[in-house]
């Protein structure tokens, strides 16, 4: 079992002993957490893809914001994304394969500043094959080819902001 730390009243630190949790229920493909601490209820229930919702926290403790549902609809787009995508009319591709972003959160085409992007344009991907990084919520999560074949477009810089939806690559025969 994971490592208990006492919850300070500080909501940065509740924050994040909370993502903390939420990434330790990954790692070990839980899909149900109940913590009780003297100062804290949290009750995590993992739901399709990757939804917690929370369940009680007491008045005393520091406010602490609902955690997000990955699943819901994306209301609108942030000044930032909208600023690049009207410096970046993309056109549109109907001959290739799109893959999509399952979330939104920030692009990474490599696992560190250091290392070799995952893929380039031009490299042949197979089902299943990282080809790139969604970090949301401080976790880093592995984008995989959903089908075989060669990266024709890239249509992210790395570390920019991406959204729920969003075409990340397009992907040919």
């Amino acid at each position: 079992m994971a490592k208990t730390r006492t919850v300070q009243n500080s909501e940065g630190q509740v924050v994040d002993q909370v993502v903390e949790i939420i990434r330790f229920m990954g790692e070990n493909k839980l899909a149900e957490i109940d913590l009780e601490t003297s100062q804290m209820k949290l009750k995590l229930k993992k739901h399709g893809n990757v939804q917690m919702q929370t369940v009680q926290i007491p008045a005393t403790q520091a406010y602490m914001p609902a955690m997000p549902s990955f699943e819901a609809p994306v209301a609108s787009i942030s000044s930032n994304a909208k600023a690049a995508a009207a410096e970046k009319p993309v056109e549109a591709d109907t001959k290739h394969h799109k893959l999509i972003s399952p979330m939104a959160g920030t692009f990474y085409r490599a696992p560190s500043p250091t290392s070799e992007p995952f893929c380039k344009e031009g490299d042949s991907v197979a089902v299943g094959q990282t080809v790139c990084i969604v970090e949301a919520m401080k976790m880093m999560n592995e984008i995989k080819a959903d089908k075989a074949g060669k990266v024709v477009k890239i249509l992210l810089e790395n570390g920019k902001p991406v959204e729920k939806g969003a075409v990340l690559f397009h992907i040919g025969d």
